[in-house]
């Protein structure tokens, strides 16, 4: 056979392959699709025409499941639980796991839905047998684990989501120390509200072995050390965020001011203030500063300074208290100042000051743990409102 042949023949028989695949899928295809149940198009036809309970009556009477079906059975059911639909997907799901029929392997995934629909409904009980259930026959099942690890945290068992963390980051290589050290810090918080602080500074303690970088821990470690009047350690403790957590730096000034005042320093927080807002600029720093100036040193110290730092990097909130500190300088709570005073007033109350890095979730008052997507320590403080920025 010649070359030129050869050459004509290969797109003949590239399309005779091609044929004879597709002919192969449509019939494995027709077949597949013959051995659905008709039932089960009808309960599809009741899904669509937003009849989801006599969907359900449908699909719970069908005896006989295949991996189709039992698949779509499980998608519904996640479907329902996405629409907050908790009890019907709780239906669907425990359906399918009563069935004495169902393999080993899908038995695991209807039991683990179900418990994820139990967590949902608030059944947390329930949610963790279900899971301890999955963990006894598996070890390392890492969904089973997370979600046990979630169930521990929201009743507050600190310990018991310790170990699961822990179990989680031996069976994939998955740090869990950021966790750990946040669940520490709750156990040192609960010691700190019984007055157990002995108990609260061995806990933060674990925290920073587990997470050095732990700027909570260092905080809470801040407000014990104060708590019991070692003034110098919460000092310490505090300033010590400058290089570990920065950006939390602007929720402890008050506290570190009442510190320094109570060891008659009030110099050095002046100057560590104005060393800070070199390194960092936020504008909660800036702000803190000035109130401090004008009480130390006057107002007119307190407006020279502000008015550079507004100069030099502009914020809403750095305008409004120059104005402030202005308008009682000149007296003019009523002209145009006490105007603009107000307008921005009006534009900056209510408005977030902190932040999710993860999600975007914003709010008015400090987590550790976010709201919305239950990130721990993605919450951060929204150190400037900048002209053009978003207020």
């Amino acid at each position: 056979m010649s070359l030129t042949l050869l050459w004509l023949l290969l797109p003949v028989a590239a399309a005779s392959g091609w044929y004879v695949a597709r002919r192969e899928y449509q019939k494995k295809a027709k077949h597949s699709s013959s051995n659905l149940p008709q039932d089960y198009y009808k309960g599809l036809n009741y899904i669509l025409n937003e009849e989801p309970d006599k969907a359900i009556d449908v699909f719970m009477k069908l005896s006989d499941l295949d991996k189709n079906t039992i698949e779509i059975h499980l998608a519904l059911g996640s479907l329902f639980r996405r629409r907050g639909e908790v009890d019907r997907a709780i239906r669907l799901h425990q359906n399918l796991v009563n069935k004495s029929t169902l393999s080993a392997e899908f038995y695991g995934q209807a039991l683990q839905e179900l418990a994820v629909d139990y967590m949902s409904a608030g059944l947390l009980d329930r949610a963790e047998n279900l899971c301890l259930e999955l963990i006894d026959v598996d070890g390392s099942n890492i969904a089973a684990l997370r979600l046990l690890r979630d169930i521990y945290q929201q009743e507050k068992e600190w310990f018991r989501a310790i170990d699961v963390a822990r179990k989680i980051a031996a069976c994939v290589n998955e740090s869990q120390s950021l966790i750990i050290a946040h669940y520490y810090c709750e156990l040192a918080e609960q010691a700190c509200r019984k007055s157990d602080l002995a108990q609260a500074q061995r806990m933060l303690e674990k925290a920073l072995l587990e997470d050095p970088g732990c700027g909570r821990a260092m905080m809470v470690q801040g407000r014990t050390e104060r708590q019991i009047g070692n003034f110098d350690a919460a000092i310490t403790s505090y300033q010590k965020l400058e290089s570990k957590a920065p950006e939390y730096l602007s929720e402890i000034l008050d506290e570190l001011k009442a510190c320094y005042q109570a060891v008659g320093q009030k110099e050095k927080m002046i100057a560590y203030l104005k060393r800070i807002i070199r390194n960092h600029h936020g504008v909660e720093l800036v702000l803190t500063a000035a109130r401090m100036l004008k009480e130390y040193e006057g107002d007119d110290v307190a407006l020279a300074f502000l008015g550079g730092e507004v100069m030099e990097r502009p914020s809403l909130r750095g305008v409004q208290y120059l104005l402030e500190l202005d308008m009682t300088q000149l007296n003019d709570e009523k002209g145009y100042l006490g105007v603009i005073k107000s307008s921005l007033d009006k534009l900056l109350a209510n408005k977030p000051v902190y932040r999710c890095t993860s999600c975007g979730f914003t709010g008015v008052e400090m987590h550790w743990c976010c709201p919305s997507c239950k990130t721990w320590s993605s919450i951060k403080p929204i150190h400037e409102f900048q002209w053009g920025a978003s207020i």
